[in-house]
């Protein structure tokens, strides 16, 4: 029980502070709504930090939902910011289009979905690679093969 606890602490010690400057930084929250966000996912966490496999992902993931709940609450503006990645704009509109025909990411191979559903929530190749125990180079390999097997089958390119 003291080694979970001591990995969760250890954990929050790290990854808070990098949650809060993606969301200030990087997706323009106010500091008080990155704050809370960031404080509200790592106490989920901690509830589940037994269940949860990918706890750098699920976090950013939780923090960046709740920070959009909490400016809508709080009738904050939400940022304006484009995505780091402009390759990152024609997943999302990829993907966006797969989830309304509900078929083109799962025909891709299980590595290449997790790698394309890490992409969409903004991770870096390198996040990617350390969440799923590969080096930078293959999730960006795997990205490269999930984005143009996507793009053939939604007719975005020629095959």
């Amino acid at each position: 029980m003291a080694n979970e606890a001591d990995g969760y602490e250890a954990f929050f010690r790290e990854q808070y502070p990098k949650v809060m400057v993606k969301l200030i930084h990087h997706h323009k929250f106010a500091e008080q709504i990155a704050e809370d966000a960031a404080a509200e996912a790592m106490t989920r966490l901690l509830l589940d930090w037994k269940k949860i496999h990918s706890p750098i992902a699920w976090t950013q993931l939780v923090a960046y939902r709740e920070a959009v709940r909490l400016a809508k609450l709080r009738h904050a503006p939400l940022p304006d910011t484009p995505l780091a990645d402009p390759q990152a704009a024609a997943d999302l509109a990829a993907a966006e289009l797969a989830l309304v025909t509900g078929v083109a990411v799962e025909t891709l191979p299980p590595r290449q979905q997790k790698v394309m559903m890490l992409t969409l929530i903004d991770l870096k190749p390198e996040e990617i690679a350390e969440i799923l125990g590969c080096t930078p180079e293959q999730a960006r390999g795997n990205l490269a093969h999930a984005r143009r097997a996507l793009r053939r089958t939604l007719g975005m390119e020629d095959a």
